[in-house]
């Protein structure tokens, strides 16, 4: 794990000797898909010469500290790091009264009734679950925590820090002022695409749009900073992913125009780089337009029936049909001349369609899409057809001749205004299948599956049967 992050550093780091341009303070952070970055940052720092303690704040509390690179823009080679610490034992009551034990404290403890509130000065003894135990002039004090008003301390801890902090032991070759940059990876962020599609009155065409979410949690903000997201499954290597050199060319500029993201392939991945300066808060859920929308897509609506499972047993036993849920796929090509060919990152799609009677969108289903480079195919399953009935039925089975042979009975119910066709996604049993005899042809899909197109009429039930072979025993 280690050597993966640093690895993922080094070649952010490589892609330009500096994420700012020029030489100057900002902030740099590159998002991956599985929740970790790489932050960037460029302070000025003094140094005096020979050796110095710095303290380099405001660091994401879940920092790697073993990623840290720190580096002397200003004057390359003049500051070296000799050792380095990651303070992160944050103030709070327990971790300062655990520091104060054998030592001087005050303690306001409430009155009851007409008594007025009592102070309790001595040593700390013992600061033990709900209670405080200190030794004063008076004797031995066990005091509930409920009955505390106040404690009052004399200092803070030299090793309690109020935020995050980077503590090194420098040596520097001069005095003054320098511009160093710090980079490390930190967990406790990550980014994901969503997706909106919007169908058409026919379904024949949508409209695509895409958001990045990106969720901070890694204990720090990032105030204007240059935001790069990486996509791809940076845990293995995958055959790099070829942009069309004009088209991309036309989609940076136009995207940098607006201030939106710019795409290009970057190592065997995806990097988008936002064309304008962006604030990353903690704990903060923050939306950017991530893709121009596409108008116009041409898309295809299919039905599919799919038996789940392939249980011959279950199905020879039944005595009446199984019922199974008809798809509702949405299909269209990521290509350029279909208004597309773009590098999609994984992320959910949600699927809206206008209801013309108010003119208002309606969600009609949702999917997921894996990383999806340019000019493949996307199928988004939405939901099951409600107007559409498939059942099922195992009507023979028999063995002769050292083969086993299945009669299956597929039934399509149409109970929509207008006819459809339905694709009958069959499973088979064994690699050696043979389809005996069928109503309808088939297309052998895989060395395991077959598909049948069954065109049904309004109210008209449609009959798929076919009988399959297969070596038997096996």
């Amino acid at each position: 794990m280690r050597h993966r992050i640093l690895f993922l550093l080094a070649a952010v780091l490589v892609a330009g000797s500096s994420c700012f341009g020029a030489a100057e303070p900002g902030v740099g952070l590159t998002i991956y898909n599985d929740n970790f970055a790489v932050v960037r940052e460029a302070r000025k720092m003094k140094f005096e010469k020979g050796k110095n303690t710095m303290r380099f704040t405001d660091v994401a509390s879940a920092i790697d500290p073993t990623s840290v690179k720190f580096t002397c823009l200003s004057s390359p080679g003049a500051v070296s790091v000799l050792e380095q610490n990651y303070e992160y034992d944050l103030v709070n009551a327990d971790s300062l009264l655990k520091r104060y034990i054998d030592k001087e404290v005050m303690v306001a403890v409430k009155g009851s009734g007409s008594d007025a509130r009592k102070f309790v000065e001595g040593t700390l003894l013992a600061a033990v679950g709900p209670d405080l135990i200190v030794k004063s002039d008076s004797g031995i004090e066990v005091i509930g925590r409920a009955g505390v008003e106040e404690i009052a301390l004399k200092e803070l801890p030299d090793d309690l820090v109020t935020r995050p902090t980077l503590v090194w032991l420098v040596q520097s070759e001069k005095s003054g002022e320098q511009l160093a940059e710090v980079a490390y990876t930190t967990g406790a962020i990550g980014w994901k695409a969503d997706y909106t599609a919007v169908l058409n009155a026919d379904d024949t065409a949508l409209d695509f749009s895409g958001w990045v979410t990106i969720d901070n949690h890694s204990g720090a903000g990032y105030k204007d900073a240059t935001l790069k997201l990486i996509a791809g499954d940076v845990r293995r290597i995958q055959p790099a992913m070829e942009l069309g050199r004009v088209y991309t060319k036309r989609v940076a500029m136009d995207l940098e125009e607006a201030g939106g993201f710019a795409e290009k392939a970057f190592m065997e991945y995806h990097m988008y780089t936002l064309g304008r300066k962006s604030t990353i808060n903690n704990n903060q859920v923050k939306q950017i337009e991530f893709i121009e929308p596409a108008e116009g897509v041409k898309a295809k609506k299919i039905f599919v029936y799919e038996y789940e499972g392939w249980n011959w047993w279950q199905a020879s036993r039944s005595p009446q049909p199984i019922k199974g849920k008809v798809n509702i796929k949405i299909e269209f090509e990521n290509k350029k001349e279909n208004k597309m060919g773009i590098a999609l990152p994984k992320g959910k799609v949600r699927v809206f369609k206008n209801d013309p009677a108010d003119n208002s969108l309606q969600f009609v289903g949702e999917d997921e899409i894996d990383h999806t480079p340019k000019d493949e195919k996307l199928s988004l399953y939405i939901g099951n057809a409600f107007d559409i009935v498939a059942e099922r039925i195992m009507t023979d089975d028999k063995t002769q001749w050292g083969r086993r042979y299945v009669t299956n009975k597929i039934e399509i119910r149409n109970r929509k205004e207008e006819p459809v066709t339905v694709f009958v996604d069959e499973k088979m049993p064994h690699i050696d299948w043979k389809i005996e005899k069928s109503t309808h042809k088939y297309e052998k899909r895989a060395a395991y599956a077959m598909r049948v197109a069954v065109e049904a009429d309004v109210n008209t039930p449609a009959v798929l049967e076919y009988t399959v072979s297969w070596p038997w025993p096996y």
